[in-house]
């Protein structure tokens, strides 16, 4: 793969798509003979990862600003994007991201009620209109996935009705931009009904 690819996972918390990107990390190395390198939104560079431990730090719940915030994030994926993301991509590598600037439409975009259009105009500028090559969104019933997330960070303090916003954005998402976006309702399905159809995407787009 000459110029390598971008995926996204997406998804609300608990939706598992960390369980996801580990199948598809070992199916495309070991039946593709892809080279697959994984990071994650926001993090994998040592900046981004600074930046990440303020965002997620539920010291500063109801005190970060939700446009502090907004900017937070992009500065972390701008970070990862120059520093990582593009030189990988260049190289040739299939990357799978756990979620990237669609997180940010939906969480700061439309749940932070700072707006989608916005949120986006800065994110492709930052990123000089970079974007995912194919993304998967795993949707999932907000209650049921704040239940499951082992994970408690300043996000999951912020109420089930914030998390239904969150799910409306990702959903509007998936409606604007159904050519790149594969949504996926995970409601009580096993783990392996979810793959099959995410390798049924990727045997036709690599």
């Amino acid at each position: 793969m000459k110029n390598g690819c971008f995926i996204t996972f997406e998804g609300g918390e608990g939706s598992g798509k960390t369980t996801q990107m580990e199948k598809v990390k070992s199916y495309l190395e070991t039946e593709k003979n892809y080279e697959v390198v994984v990071i994650r939104e926001p993090g994998s560079t040592e900046i981004s990862e600074k930046i990440r431990d303020i965002l997620l730090d539920k010291k500063y719940h109801k005190i970060l600003n939700p446009k502090a915030e907004l900017f937070l994030y992009i500065a972390a994926r701008t970070q990862l994007y120059y520093e990582k993301i593009k030189p990988l991509l260049r190289d040739g590598k299939i990357i799978l991201c756990d979620r990237f600037y669609d997180a940010t439409l939906a969480y700061q975009g439309h749940a932070r009620g700072l707006g989608i259009e916005k949120a986006l105009e800065f994110n492709l500028w930052a990123l000089d209109n970079f974007e995912p090559d194919i993304t998967f969104l795993l949707l999932l019933d907000p209650e049921i996935g704040l239940e499951r997330e082992n994970n408690k960070d300043r996000f999951n303090m912020e109420g089930l009705n914030f998390h239904e916003k969150v799910n409306q954005g990702y959903r509007i998402l998936a409606e604007k931009y159904d050519d790149r976006i594969n949504k996926i309702v995970v409601g009580d399905k096993e783990p392996e009904y979810i793959f099959n159809k995410i390798k049924r995407v990727l045997k036709k787009r690599l």
